[in-house]
């Protein structure tokens, strides 16, 4: 089997990249379109509920087209919850006790969550969308008191300078760890 390839458009700022995704799925996009945004106005996570998406922040979506029949699908919430766990565990130098998977699919810390992740299917493909709250903004996040913000920079036992060559780096790896998810573990 061929490595998944992904075709990444960065945007400064966006309404929503899963929005973004489905318009270019809906145009014929292949499986690993990415849309990146350094903020988002209208971010959502899992039921719609609103995501705060200030710059600082690591905000995408990845178009699938999964190969296995549509009941399968909603394991990959979790599995992708894993994956991004697994690299900011490895990103922060720390272990599954510091960074956890909070069921569905949130990524938390004693502090508070780290990383939201959306799954939304249709016309067999799914858009995945990930934020992941890794510098502080400007202002603090406001949420819906469900869940307070934390930030991957604070968990890291090396200070992570806030850069977007560190947003970069951040999101070739969870690319990476989401191909293996595709390419393995649910197919």
């Amino acid at each position: 089997m061929r490595p998944m390839q992904f075709n990444i458009t960065t945007k400064d700022v966006t309404g929503s990249t899963n929005d973004d995704v489905w318009k270019l799925a809906a145009q014929g996009a292949p499986a690993g379109t990415v849309v990146v945004a350094h903020k988002q106005r209208s971010g959502r996570g899992q039921w719609g509920r609103v995501w705060m998406s200030p710059e600082g922040g690591l905000y995408f979506s990845v178009l699938m087209r999964p190969g296995t029949p549509e009941r399968t699908w909603p394991a990959y919430s979790r599995a992708f919850a894993e994956a991004v766990a697994a690299v900011l565990r490895d990103e922060c130098g720390v272990d599954g006790d510091v960074i956890r998977v909070k069921a569905p699919n949130d990524v938390v810390c004693d502090q508070g969550k780290l990383c939201g992740i959306s799954l939304e299917s249709r016309c067999g493909a799914i858009v995945v969308g990930v934020g992941v709250n890794v510098f502080h903004a400007d202002r603090p996040i406001v949420t819906d008191g469900r869940n307070n913000p934390a930030y991957v920079c604070d968990v890291a036992s090396d200070y992570i300078a806030p850069s977007r060559r560190a947003l970069d780096n951040l999101l070739g790896r969870l690319l990476s760890a989401f191909a293996v998810v595709m390419e393995g573990s649910l197919q």
